[in-house]
């Protein structure tokens, strides 16, 4: 019954699903109301302004709420319609003054001579042309802009930005010549920047060296064991792709737009409300994949070291920070330095300058890598909660690990514990909280990258990811064991009852998440929190599934094959690069716009195909000039031991799963 069951019950599931998606798909949009309501974003032409009036133009951004008037239909309307979390708060307008433009329409005596009462009398004219409503004297300037602050002076993070750029300069320009220097003294040998050089000192100084940090993206694995999991990096990319597109949604999501009436129908659509939905399954892909490499990482180790040493703890540790920190900190400066460099047009501020102050203000935490649990809704570099919630994960499950080492009948009793633990929590703090079951977009939120909705409780805590984290140790437990029998596992009727199951859930979810989501206010909070459970765990454990059974597959499988090619390992060495690059990308396209974003799928693919360029090319610079060289400078400048084993081009040293993984790393 289990073997046919599920799948059954699977497919009725998803047909019923497909038949009221055509009846209840889309909700009631009365398109004839809501063309009377006054324009959500209208900004006038900033280049217009800026050429007219040159040293003494000022164009501000202002936002400006509507005083209620319940003698209105119009605003009864407004008031109703701006309920909705699927709609934005229409309330609230959003404008782009040019204030020359605004001294010259509105009648002075009556404005006064204050800059914020003119702006208001000015909004409100316009106002007062479409519809009989006036917004409220307390007007918010959001920002502006003007000559003064077109080319500000240079502070001191900019200068920093600018050292520190000039000092890699010089250090890339040197470790080539000198590494280009060895190969000429030792007569071209083959394979030379394959080859680590026998001294430290020589490793040192080549380091950032261009074309052996080349050959370092390009080189395969030497090891059996490192070959059979290549198309795990594969599977990093793809993830890590779908991370980038979701982003430049959510970018295009906050940029005032022309038309925001079609994104309101839009994310109505049960396609829509799944796609945002998935967002939380990428970063489950990169947890289970994490726990796995690092537990077959282990179990290595202690197989060629069985005596336990306390120390491989902190060398573990140590060498994750190596590959960590360096980018990351380029980055982070990069963000708080120069950025405002490049703000040209009104939707700057929203996008560059934004980001720019809120890292000025939390870099600490990011530094500390408790940015997931401090100020989560003002997140400097929005990616990188995930940076944080990795480390901590990686520290607590390297802990469990050494205690399995120390004890090893404690194994099962860990494993179990930290398995069970994430979907308690996940249960209690759901149903505790009333928190939504499935991320949705909150066009209240624009403003902040739907940060601040409810449901990053569950999605940002190291603690409440550790159930795939440890599903994917598991999984390592489970390849160690079973390398050697691989015909004994695909025998076995438990792995196969495990992945059907596993399908069953992953998909039920498929066919139910928008029905939940538009229906979630008639369920009864505890079934939403047993619903908010199945569906955080439901794609992190068919992945591990999928992933166990792909590494313990013969050579010859097609699918392993297929997901293990070059380009592929090629991508997955650059996916740390494009993971912190990419979205100062995405805020620089963004808000490079001069006039409100018009939304559609077209205007989507253009901005994905012109920031997945972008990311390529800036995010392999960043690996090449940055990541690599710096990992391999700092293993050699503090490692403690004399004699090291040599560094392979190959070499990754971490865990990170949208950086290079384990597969790369040495074992020791």
């Amino acid at each position: 019954m289990l073997r046919h069951g599920p799948l059954r019950m699977l497919v009725v599931l998803i047909s019923i699903s497909l038949t009221v998606v055509v009846v209840e798909g889309s909700r009631s949009y009365d398109l004839e109301t809501h063309g009377q309501f006054p324009t959500l974003f209208e900004y006038e032409d900033f280049e217009s302004c800026r050429k007219t009036y040159r040293e003494q133009y000022v164009y501000c951004i202002v936002r400006a709420r509507i005083i209620p008037d319940d003698d209105s239909q119009l605003w009864r309307n407004v008031s109703i319609f701006s309920e909705d979390s699927f709609h934005y708060d229409h309330r609230v307008l959003e404008r782009g003054v040019c204030v020359q433009n605004c001294y010259v329409r509105v009648d002075k005596a009556a404005a006064g001579n204050n800059q914020l009462s003119q702006l208001r009398a000015c909004i409100n004219q316009r106002l007062q042309e479409n519809s009989d409503l006036q917004i409220d004297p307390n007007v918010q300037i959001y920002h502006c802009y003007n000559s003064a602050n077109d080319s500000p002076p240079y502070d001191f993070l900019e200068i920093c930005f600018f050292t520190v750029v000039a000092i890699l300069i010089l250090l890339v320009c040197y470790s080539t010549w000198f590494d280009l220097s060895l190969q000429s003294a030792q007569r071209y040998p083959d394979k030379y920047f394959s080859k680590s050089h026998t001294t430290s000192r020589n490793r040192l100084l080549s380091a950032f060296s261009i074309p052996r940090n080349l050959r370092r993206i390009g080189d395969s694995p030497h090891t059996e064991i490192r070959r059979e999991l290549n198309f795990l990096e594969s599977f990093r990319f793809i993830q890590m792709h779908r991370i980038v597109t979701l982003h430049i949604v959510m970018a295009l999501v906050k940029a005032p737009k022309s038309n925001p009436d079609d994104l309101e129908r839009m994310v109505y659509k049960p396609a829509a409300i799944h796609y945002v939905a998935e967002f939380q399954n990428y970063v489950q892909t990169f947890f289970s994949i994490t726990g796995m490499l690092l537990t077959i990482n282990f179990l290595e180790h202690i197989r060629k070291n069985p005596q336990f040493d306390m120390k491989y703890f902190w060398e573990r540790i140590r060498a994750r920070l190596y590959r960590i920190i360096p980018a990351y900190l380029f980055i982070m400066l990069l963000e708080t330095s120069i950025n405002r460099r490049f703000m040209n047009g009104p939707l700057a501020q929203l996008t560059v300058g934004q980001s720019r102050a809120i890292c000025r203000q939390n870099w600490w935490t990011n530094l500390l890598f408790l940015n997931n649990y401090i100020d989560t809704d003002k997140p400097c570099l929005i990616q990188s909660w995930y940076l944080a919630a990795d480390l901590q994960l990686f520290v607590f499950a390297l802990g469990c690990l050494m205690l399995i080492w120390r004890w090893p009948f404690l194994k099962k009793y860990i494993l179990v514990a930290g398995f069970a633990w994430g979907i308690i929590i996940t249960t209690i703090v759901a149903y505790t909280r009333r928190i939504p079951p499935v991320m949705t977009e909150d066009l209240k939120l624009y403003d902040n990258y739907n940060f601040g909705h409810p449901y990053f409780q569950l999605y940002q805590p190291f603690h409440m990811n550790i159930t795939i984290y440890f599903a994917g140790m598991i999984a390592g437990f489970v390849y160690h064991r079973f390398r050697e029998s691989r015909k004994e596992f695909f025998k076995s009727r438990l792995q196969f009852n495990l992945l059907q199951i596993t399908v069953f859930m992953y998909f039920f979810t498929l066919a139910t998440d928008w029905w939940v989501v538009l229906h979630q206010s008639s369920i009864p909070p505890f079934l939403l929190a047993i619903y908010a459970t199945w569906f955080k765990h439901a794609w992190g454990l068919l992945c591990t599934m999928i992933q166990v059974r792909t590494a313990l597959a013969t050579s010859w499988s097609r699918f392993r094959s297929f997901f293990s090619h070059p380009i592929f390992i090629v991508l997955g060495k650059l996916c740390y690069s494009f993971y912190l690059i990419h979205f100062t990308v995405i805020v620089q396209i963004v808000g490079s716009s001069k006039q409100p974003i018009f939304f559609s799928m077209r205007v989507i693919m253009e901005y994905m195909m012109t920031v997945c360029m972008y990311t390529l090319f800036f995010g392999t610079l960043l690996c090449i000039l940055i990541e690599l060289p710096s990992n391999v400078a700092l293993r050699e400048l503090f490692e403690s031991t004399p004699e090291k084993k040599p560094i392979g081009n190959g070499d990754a040293g971490t865990n990170v799963p949208n950086g290079k993984s384990q597969l790369n790393a040495t074992s020791d």
